[in-house]
């Protein structure tokens, strides 16, 4: 009767720790493009060279620049993930200037 027990026992134990997982799951994919971004630096809570500074540091950074704009920012062409693309420089609002140049990945040939 006890091995019968252990088996009722392991079986919910089993059950709760794959609801709790299915759950789990559900809410992290649940969650909104907005709640997601905000977790995001913000370009426009930074100076230019902090912004700057984020994006050598880390090669390939996201960064909100505006409530609803956000982009991946790179160091390089080495960052772009894809074969065949290239960089160009944009303009992003920091807290000291409107237009703070970074770069973005393009697809070769496309409009510089």
């Amino acid at each position: 009767m006890h091995a019968n027990n252990s088996r009722k026992q392991s079986s919910v134990a089993g059950f709760a720790l794959g609801s709790g997982l299915v759950f789990g799951v559900i809410c992290l994919t649940g969650l909104s493009a907005e709640a997601q971004t905000r977790r995001q630096p913000d370009t426009t809570r930074l100076t230019c060279a902090q912004t700057q500074a984020l994006i050598e540091k880390f090669g390939a950074i996201n960064l909100k620049s505006g409530p609803y704009k956000f982009d991946r920012y790179v160091a390089g062409r080495t960052q772009c993930v894809s074969a065949g693309r290239d960089i160009r420089t944009t303009y992003v609002p920091t807290s000291d200037d409107t237009s703070c140049p970074v770069k973005v990945c393009i697809e070769q040939g496309q409009q510089q």
